[in-house]
């Protein structure tokens, strides 16, 4: 049996470039999720690590891209929460530029990898209809292609001044940053766009921090599609042509990334970017900037919480980058992964088990040693699933984490908030 719930602006996944949140809430569409547990029929998938070199091994030669702008949060309903002084991840209050692969060049890839003379639907047809039906099937496909409008909400707040975010103008800080159903990775690509500009502004230093990105979804076909796509992308339009200074066709690459700049969608020509060498040129660059980049697909749960932790302070042929030297600063990123009741215990238990063992391992936290929270951006209510903030609130309380609305938004038809979750050791 399945259920409906509503998701606006055709989920925002073709609407190009979006000045406002307020126009998230037009165009209401429908899309659907299967109920309860995932049957005994289709077993959980195990969480599996993977490389940026291997999901991007898959690309055309040529990828189209459109491009969302993402305006910081204006106003806050809990603002008094919120402490101004430490600044936002943006400067300047203005929209900041994330680059997303566009549905329908996903779309093309998977109709091309299909196989027609298959006598059962393969992974590829599953796929297509997710992305052509919205279908969310548990266990199966859980909605990663398409960007859920509460990922705008996270995105927006992490830019806005009141953020509450110790991320100095100077980067001096090591940062681990998690996120949970990454999808489209929009949140996450905020704080990668950002950071990598205020390396190419403020120069190299043996001071500046670390920054440590590991983005899941539980499909790999999701991350190799969309999330490892989205970071070549936003790589390569936030150091603009100076990060192509190792590539061989440095004029050509100056032509490809230049004659959209304009527009909000374009094409990238990978193969006359360099085709493999483009990659490899990826994560050396990417060492370079001290910034690593990590992708795990597969369910939730305690194998999932080991290979996260097995991995938070070692180095690994999978990193663009060594690990930081000193304790970085933790945060989980997620939204709309709370729609389901299913969804909610398991979720709810990965969440504290992450925020624990970085707190058990760095102490109590502070600037000096850390500090480690969750940023969890949902509905108030999912109608006829059953999922919902309260009841997430009960589960992380009932695990010994607090939880506290940071954000709320109630001129949308159905409220959405942000959450933090903390954990005391």
């Amino acid at each position: 049996m399945s259920f409906s719930f509503g998701f606006s602006g055709e989920d925002i996944e073709d609407d190009g470039e979006i000045q406002e949140q307020d126009a998230l809430a037009k165009g209401m569409s429908v899309h659907t999720v299967s109920d309860g547990e995932p049957t005994s029929s289709v077993p959980v998938l195990l969480p599996k690590r993977h490389s940026l070199e291997e999901l991007l091994a898959s690309l055309p030669s040529q990828i189209s891209y459109n491009i969302l702008s993402v305006p910081p949060q204006s106003s806050s309903r809990k603002e008094s929460s919120f402490d101004s002084s430490k600044g936002g991840i943006s400067t300047d209050n203005t929209a900041i530029k994330i680059y997303r692969r566009s549905l329908f060049d996903m779309r093309a890839q998977l109709m091309a990898e299909a196989n027609p003379s298959a006598s059962e639907s393969d992974s590829a047809d599953t796929l297509l209809a997710g992305l052509e039906n919205g279908d969310l099937s548990s266990g199966i496909y859980e909605g990663g292609f398409k960007t859920w409008e509460c990922a705008l909400d996270l995105a927006s707040l992490l830019i806005s001044p009141f953020s509450r975010l110790p991320i100095d103008q100077h980067g001096k800080q090591d940062w681990e940053i998690i996120e949970l159903g990454a999808g489209s990775a929009i949140p996450s690509l905020t704080i990668l766009g950002e950071f990598l500009r205020r390396r190419q502004t403020s120069g190299d230093s043996p001071n500046h921090g670390h920054l440590k990105l590991t983005l899941c979804d539980y499909n790999v076909d999701v991350l190799r599609l969309a999330t490892a796509p989205n970071v070549l992308l936003n790589y390569l339009f936030a150091l603009g042509n100076a990060s192509l200074a190792w590539s061989s066709t440095s004029s050509t690459s100056s032509l490809s990334l230049s004659h959209q700049a304009n527009e909000d969608e374009g094409d990238v020509d990978l193969e006359g970017l360099g085709g493999d060498a483009l990659v490899r040129g990826t994560v050396k660059d990417l060492l370079a900037h001290k910034v690593s980049v990590d992708f795990i697909s597969g369910g939730w749960g305690s194998e999932f919480v080991d290979l996260i932790n097995s991995h938070s302070h070692s180095s690994s042929a999978t990193s663009s980058s060594p690990p930081p030297t000193r304790p970085a600063h933790l945060l989980i990123l997620a939204s709309e992964t709370i729609y389901s009741p299913a969804s909610i215990k398991t979720f709810s238990q990965t969440l504290i088990s992450l925020l624990r063992t970085h707190q058990q391992r760095n102490g109590p936290k502070s600037p000096e040693t850390g500090t480690a929270k969750a940023w969890l951006a949902a509905k108030q209510v999912y109608f006829g699933v059953g999922g919902g903030v309260d009841e997430f609130a009960r589960e992380v309380e009932h695990l010994g984490g607090r939880s506290q609305v940071i954000f709320e938004r109630k001129d949308t038809g159905i409220g959405r908030v942000v959450l933090e979750v903390t954990v005391e050791v």
